[in-house]
């Protein structure tokens, strides 16, 4: 499960599938650091930090590299035994690492960190009751599903994540707008918009909300996600008044736009 990580930054960026298609592009990530080009930012807030908990060591580094690039500070763990004794701000976790769920593993034990954990394309089990909030990744998956993944389960267990001049508050399913208003969301509803606000002013194409927020083998007729995203745009323009919208794009997918 394991390769979304080329840090080659080619315009297509191979998925993550399995750990030994990770070894290209964890070295030509090397040769890019050797030669100063990486994009890390400096001089900013702490960053976000993230505990990568996979016993696989290429897919943990395939895994580490990009959140690195992004600005993520990235711990390796051996495993889930060594989660409740490290601090962090989310922990990603891939759930192939125990037959229960490595989800459902760190639940059992209490763990309050909002957990990204990575499933295959055929894992229809709902996420775990963990105390943080639970964001499902389907592989195979591509560097930016999975940034913008780790951002959204950091957004979700925060308390509030702004979009434009509203506020989504993901536990309580609720939009706060500038105004004082409130608008309930849906539990899918407020998976798509904490998705799409993740990745804020780019599209995401049709087929990621729907692996991401029902599953692949979730048996849902193809009008759907249209139906969903049909309401949302309605509370969303209820609560922001025009500071954001939600826009389909050419090919199926949808954009977020925020007024700054």
């Amino acid at each position: 499960m394991a390769r979304s990580l080329s840090t080659s930054r080619a315009p297509m960026q191979p998925a993550i599938r399995d750990a030994a298609s990770c070894l290209a592009c964890s070295d030509g990530r090397a040769a890019a650091e050797s030669q100063g080009m990486t994009n890390r930012p400096r001089n900013k807030a702490p960053a976000p930090r993230i505990l990568v908990a996979v016993a696989d060591e290429v897919l943990a580094r395939a895994l580490a590299d990009p959140l690195e690039d992004a600005g993520f500070a990235v711990t390796r763990l051996a495993g889930l035994a060594e989660v409740a004794s490290a601090t962090a701000d989310l922990v990603v976790v891939d759930r192939a690492a125990s037959p229960d769920g490595a989800d459902a593993v760190l639940a059992a034990s209490g763990c309050a960190l909002p957990i990204v954990a990575l499933a295959a394309a055929d894992d229809a089990r709902a996420p775990a009751g963990a105390g943080g909030q639970v964001t499902i990744l389907r592989k195979p998956l591509r560097v930016q599903a999975l940034v913008e993944g780790v951002r959204a389960g950091l957004a979700a267990g925060s308390g509030a994540l702004h979009i434009g001049p509203c506020r989504l508050f993901a536990s309580s399913r609720t939009l706060i707008g500038a105004g004082g208003e409130t608008v309930r969301l849906t539990d899918k509803e407020t998976q798509i918009l904490t998705r799409l606000a993740a990745a804020i002013g780019r599209v995401v194409p049709r087929d990621i909300l729907l692996a991401e927020v029902w599953g692949y083998g979730a048996a849902i007729a193809t009008h759907t996600i249209e139906t969903h995203v049909y309401r949302l745009r309605r509370k969303l323009a209820q609560a922001v008044a025009g500071g954001a919208s939600l826009i389909r794009a050419e090919g199926g997918g949808y954009l977020l736009a925020a007024a700054p």
